[in-house]
């Protein structure tokens, strides 16, 4: 008998148990669950724009169907629990259907709270802004309506915010949206039009140009002039503060002899920096996803970009930069023997392939503490940040003092153009600093450096303290200290981590 009620207590737990996992699981396919945007309107309350039956049908049908489809397809995957606007900023992380269906969802979700029975006048910041831009407000309108009827097939037009708080008019592709960070030019939606067929043909019919005019009718200002009050305001905090933090941080640096052995390590190691360069460059994307633009505007590089400011950020140089490498190891070895029983990462006194493995072992160990590491409130980070900022900023001024002492030089004859910038393509891909026109018309581009000191020999002339030291695909090397400018025209060698050029290479030693 007491086998018997212990078998059936035994049953019962067993039962119990699945039971809460049952319910675990459903709770947590729920928590996954995209919700419907409420219709904040009766289907017929926008007659002047759109009739019932198109209204009832858009939003029934293809609004939801995109909702219920996207949260099928997000149950397929281990994705986690995710907000709307999350995947939308990330998108890149995603299938094409999932792309589809979230963007249908957000687009639409947007579009009805875009639109309104009772419009009333555009008035404040908003205004004042469109009216700067376009002169008029009717412009404005003109210039929307062209990119309306300009987009071909499938679409919206949108106008968004960009990342330097201008505004513009931009159309995307099927369900796309301004958010995702595939679109080039991309930018923060605050109103948009749906170009689709279904959004207007029962009315319109082939008659898109009559639909795109009657938009204006139903415009809900009010909600418009909102988003962009709360982008402008969220966007200026939030660069405020993060420039407020770099200037409190406290730089920890290391000591010059440390900085010394990275760059040479750097330099003489080409698995090192590669190795290191491909892990920093995943890492980032994954940490700073949504700040990560894969087809950048006006001939930029892909990376991170509106970090700790407008435009691209000097975050992307982490991957090529010793003196951070040497603190980010600096940072993580602390870590490493404080939470475990394993030897600090090294890279001294090891064969090049050892120092590989540690590389290896080196990029593991960011990406295991990248949250904690790549957080906005880190110190680490932040120091990490600020000396990239303060780099980035002595390399522009390097160039600009070179340029300037070139043009002092060779006078009116030669014109001197400063080329390089953050994320300019012929800076990054072919390291052109400079293009110095002679007469007649000739250019040449030039890469330009720093260094310590010149030291002439037999073997050459070697340049010390050059920093990053590669071959350069460009027709002249120029090195700057001070009012010294050396100009080089052939390709060097490179030696323990130094550039060495021929004897003869040496052009101008201007001082």
């Amino acid at each position: 008998m007491k086998k018997i009620k212990d078998k059936i207590t035994q049953l019962e737990t067993q039962i119990i148990k699945e039971r809460v996992n049952e319910e675990k699981e459903l709770l947590i396919t729920e928590m996954k669950k995209i919700g419907i945007e409420k219709l904040p309107y009766s289907y017929a309350a926008l007659k002047n724009f759109i009739d019932a039956e198109t209204m009832d049908f858009h939003y029934n049908k293809h609004y939801k169907g995109y909702v219920d489809k996207l949260n099928d397809a997000l149950s397929k995957k281990k994705y986690g629990d995710l907000d709307l606007e999350k995947i939308i900023k990330t998108i890149s992380r995603f299938n094409t259907d999932i792309r589809n269906n979230a963007g249908g969802a957000f687009n639409h979700a947007l579009f009805w709270n875009m639109l309104t029975p009772t419009p009333k006048k555009l008035t404040g910041d908003l205004y004042k802004k469109i009216t700067n831009q376009w002169g008029t407000f009717s412009n404005f309108k003109k210039e929307f309506e062209k990119k309306a009827k300009s987009r071909f097939g499938s679409g919206w037009v949108w106008l968004v915010v960009t990342s330097k708080n201008t505004l513009k008019i931009m159309t995307t592709p099927n369900q796309d949206n301004p958010l995702m960070n595939i679109i080039q030019g991309s930018g923060f939606p605050i109103l948009g039009l749906d170009l689709w067929e279904h959004a207007y043909y029962l009315k319109y019919k082939n008659k898109r140009d009559e639909y795109i005019t009657n938009f204006w009718k139903v415009v809900n200002w009010d909600f418009v002039s909102k988003m962009y009050d709360m982008k402008v305001e969220t966007k200026l905090l939030e660069t405020t503060k993060m420039k407020q933090v770099l200037s409190e941080s406290k730089l920890e640096m290391c000591s010059q002899s440390e900085n010394e052995f990275y760059r040479v390590l750097f330099n003489s190691n080409p698995d090192v920096k590669k190795t290191y360069m491909n892990g920093i460059n995943e890492i980032l994307r994954e940490v700073f996803s949504e700040n990560y633009i894969s087809k950048p505007e006006n001939n930029e590089l892909p990376g991170i970009y509106n970090l700790e400011g407008p435009g691209r950020s000097v975050i992307n140089k982490l991957n090529t930069n010793y003196t951070t490498f040497c603190i980010l190891l600096k940072d993580l070895n602390k870590v490493i023997s404080k939470t475990t029983n394993k030897e600090p990462i090294s890279f001294m006194d090891k064969t090049p392939l050892e120092q590989k493995k540690e590389t290896e072992r080196f990029v593991r160990a960011i990406k295991h503490f990248k949250e904690r590491i790549f957080n906005k409130e880190n110190s680490t980070f932040n120091n990490l940040l600020k000396i990239l900022i303060e780099k980035n900023m002595l390399g522009d001024k390097r160039e600009q003092i070179t340029a300037a002492l070139l043009r002092k030089h060779f006078g009116k004859d030669v014109k001197v153009e400063l080329i390089g910038e953050l994320g300019s393509k012929k800076d990054a891909l072919q390291g052109v600093d400079l293009e110095i026109t002679k007469e007649g018309g000739k250019t040449y581009t030039a890469q330009v450096k720093p260094f310590r000191h010149m030291i002439i020999s037999e073997d050459g002339i070697t340049l010390e303290g050059t920093a990053s030291v590669k071959i350069y695909k460009t027709d002249l090397m120029i090195f700057q200290k001070g009012r010294n400018v050396l100009i080089f025209n052939k390709e060097p060698k490179i030696v323990e981590g130094n550039f060495v050029f021929p004897a003869d290479s040496l052009m101008y030693n201007i001082q």
